[in-house]
């Protein structure tokens, strides 16, 4: 994998068992540009591979690789290192698309594709969670770990089915979804599996681009704007990392910080830096209301939370980016600087 070629564009589409994903994927495969030839890798849980049999049916232009028997999202599993080598050394495909089972936890697979020995072959592109409105209302979903590590990991969440939810259902989905932190790149809208495929290619850090006029650059309730090209005889640069972000209304300031994929931070430094938060005059942030934030450290990925107070912490299947942000209600908007400071003395170099 030494030679320069350009890295193969990779999406996960993820979702727990039942959600619709061959559906979704054969959707996808038999709409996918004609002179382009797919890839897929597929993963049951059980020895027999029925989901590959019938998506090697779509159509013309695609290799199906199917992982059978077990889970390949753990990252000590050779299974899904061995497949991707074979495809980044054979005929290269021009996407590949990567269905891991319904109870698998994909973010080792988003850890796998970020190894320096697969970076180079691979770029990962925005990863689709397909969701049941329904399963809302049921509690062997909503407390099953896999489901909300998948909701988490997800840069595009699709509210698949609704064709069978309710009014209800659906609304409570949407709430959910527009509710999450980190906010996701787009939240949809389908009935048996079928979403835009310009869904795949979105901008996983829209806030590093300057905005342009009269361009929406977020995705809002279920409508997709996607940004448009930038013409390349007036492109601006993007921001160099890390991205600051700062708002203030209604007597309330916030501030926050996205930092690129690769930023390493220390446990340790990131979990002193909540405590002191309970002191926020120290940090300049006299007011305080909330403190959040999702970090890759030396030890995993983790979601940290400071409110009324008190401080938790918990590992986090999210792994677009690391970010951290701050609410403080005061008249006038605080200086960012002191804990701007001591954020970026919790990195590793």
């Amino acid at each position: 994998m030494s030679e320069a070629k350009t890295p193969i564009p990779v999406n996960i589409v993820t979702g727990f068992l039942g959600v619709g994903k061959t559906t979704a994927l054969m959707h996808l495969l038999a709409n996918k540009p004609a002179n382009e030839y797919w890839a897929i890798v597929v993963n049951e849980f059980g020895e027999v591979g029925i989901d590959g049999a019938s998506l090697s049916a779509a159509g013309e232009g695609l290799q199906v690789a199917e992982v059978p028997g077990g889970c390949i999202c753990c990252t000590t599993s050779p299974q899904l290192r061995v497949t991707l080598t074979k495809l980044a050394r054979g005929i290269r495909p021009d996407r590949l698309l990567i269905e891991p089972s319904g109870l698998g936890h994909p973010a080792g697979i988003v850890d796998l594709l970020r190894d320096p020995m697969l970076a180079s072959a691979f770029e990962l592109r925005a990863i689709v969670t397909l969701l049941d409105p329904r399963h809302l209302n049921d509690s062997r979903y909503t407390t099953h770990e896999t489901w909300r590590d998948q909701l988490q990991l997800a840069d595009v969440l699709v509210l698949n089915k609704c064709d069978l939810a309710d009014v209800e259902q659906i609304a409570a989905a949407e709430k959910m979804a527009a509710a999450q932190f980190p906010p996701k790149l787009a939240i949809a809208q389908a009935r048996q599996g079928v979403f835009g495929a310009e869904l795949l290619d979105l901008d996983l850090h829209p806030e590093r681009w300057p905005a342009l006029p009269n361009e929406p650059t977020q995705v809002t309730a279920h409508r997709l704007m996607p940004r448009k090209k930038l013409d390349t005889s007036t492109e601006q640069m993007p921001a160099v990392w890390p991205v600051r972000k700062t708002q203030s209304s209604l007597g309330s300031h916030s501030c926050g910080w996205i930092f690129s994929p690769a930023t390493l931070f220390s446990s340790a430094k990131i979990a002193a830096l909540f405590e002191a938060l309970c002191q926020p005059a120290e940090c300049g942030l006299q007011g305080l209301t909330r403190a959040k934030g999702v970090f890759q450290t030396e030890r995993d990925w983790y979601r940290f939370d400071w409110v009324d107070g008190m401080v938790g912490a918990a590992p986090s299947a999210y792994r677009r980016d690391s970010r951290f942000e701050v609410i403080v209600e005061s008249e006038t908007a605080p200086d960012w600087t002191l804990l701007e400071t001591q954020l970026l003395a919790s990195l590793i170099n």
